[in-house]
Parts: structure tokens; C-alpha cells; sequence
């Protein structure tokens, strides 16, 4: 069974006295294991689509299947709880609190919902994975693009999710940067957790297994030069 499926999903918003279609009529398939790039112009509805498959927000027609059941058919609470134990998300911005040390932003998830025990020890973990253990108590104006993007990482892993998703994860690093996080999402990956990653950088394709393009709100089973 897959684990995300859309049914000619639709997403529209309103520009003065039009309708503009940012994601038209997709229909799209993660399978266990899946690393999926999506590529595509700026504009092309590439990032109102993650925000969809999370469930942040909800399509204006169709469906989305979470492991054969209908997304839009949860209730405020159980998408919730999608949202925040099946979905990991690393969102195009640097979303971290400023005014929290490392580990309490990695920690945030684990509070959204009710859960035993304070997280630390599932935090440390992460942050040992992501060879930023020693930045535990530091506070994110102190860290570099590359520190950042890791605390992201590791608190998208907080609850275990099945599926991480993630908008530009490279965006605004070096290039040695770039490879040290694409190795650890291949890592990520090989965990068994399936990856979805917009990307407008062609040189990181080669650690997914499927590479699809966003063009005029369509997803397409095919590669295109972008710019």
C-alpha cells in the first residue's frame, strides 16, 4: 500500500478578481523507501504541494490518501496528530525559535501532542547523528547555515515519522555543506523513512531514486532544465 497518494488534487487562490492554480489536478504516488526529488521554476506550485501532502493545507478538490485513508476526511485532531507523528518537515525558511537553546527546538514536536517522558534522550541522539551534539545548548543566532539546516533535520526526526519531507534543504549552504547534507538525508533515507525534496540544484539528484518536475502546477514523470 502506498503510504501518500493524491487523486487529481487541486489547490487555487484568489488574485484580485482570478483564480490563480497554483497545484492542478495531480496525481502523485510515495511508496515505502521512495526518495523523491521535484524540481522546477520558482512559481511552478512546487512548495503549495508539500504544504498539501503535510496537510497544512487542504486541496480545493480530490483527495489525499494516507496509507488508503482520506486526509481530508480526518478531523482538526487526527490531522494533527498526521502532521505531527507521520510527517517530518524541513521547511525552505530557517523555522527555528530564537529565543530556544538546539535541544529544546528539536524537542518542540514531542510536546504537540501528549507523550511520556521529556524527549531529551531521542534528542541528543539526533543531534549526536547529526554531529551537533556539542551545540545542545547554544541558541540558533550562534550557528552557521549548515548548523541550522542539521537542527531542522533533527527535529523533522523527533517523532520517528514515516515520511520527511523537505523545501530547498540545501538552499543557502557551500557546496561541502551541500554533500554532507545530502548524505545524511541518503542515511535518513536508507532508515527507512521515504523522502520527498524540492530542489533547484540538478548536482544533488543522484542520491534520490526518482526525480520528478512542477511546471504550471502539474507533476510530471520527467526531468526539464530549470532556472
Amino acid at each position: 500500500m502506498a503510504i501518500i497518494e493524491t487523486k487529481d488534487i487541486v489547490k487555487k487562490y484568489n488574485r484580485g478578481n482570478r483564480d490563480f492554480i497554483a497545484v492542478n489536478g495531480v496525481n502523485f504516488t510515495l511508496e515505502e523507501g521512495d526518495f523523491i526529488h521535484i524540481i522546477g521554476r520558482s512559481g511552478s506550485g512546487k512548495s503549495t504541494f508539500l504544504n498539501l501532502l503535510a496537510g497544512i493545507l487542504d486541496p480545493d478538490e480530490g483527495d489525499i490518501l494516507v496509507e488508503g485513508k482520506s486526509l481530508c476526511k480526518m478531523g482538526d485532531q487526527e490531522k494533527s496528530w498526521y502532521r505531527n507523528s507521520m510527517i517530518g518537515y524541513v521547511p525552505q525558511s530557517l523555522g527555528t525559535m530564537p529565543n530556544l537553546t538546539v535541544l529544546e527546538n528539536v524537542r518542540l514536536p514531542y510536546f504537540l501532542h501528549h507523550r511520556q517522558g521529556d524527549g531529551v534522550e531521542r534528542a541528543s541522539i539526533l543531534l549526536d547523528w547529526m554531529g551537533i551534539l556539542h551545540l545542545k545548548d547554544t541558541f540558533p543566532s550562534t550557528l552557521s547555515g549548515g548548523e541550522l539546516k542539521r537542527v531542522l533535520l533533527a527535529r523533522a526526526l523527533m517523532n520517528s515519522p514515516k515520511v520527511l519531507i523537505a523545501d530547498e534543504p540545501t538552499a543557502d549552504i557551500d557546496s561541502e555543506t551541500t554533500i554532507e547534507i545530502m548524505n545524511l538525508l541518503k542515511k535518513i533515507n536508507e532508515d527507512s523513512v521515504s523522502l520527498i525534496v524540492v530542489t533547484h540544484e540538478l548536482d544533488t539528484l543522484s542520491y534520490g531514486s526518482r526525480v520528478l518536475t512542477m511546471r504550471d502546477g502539474k507533476l510530471k514523470n520527467e526531468m526539464e532544465e530549470i532556472q
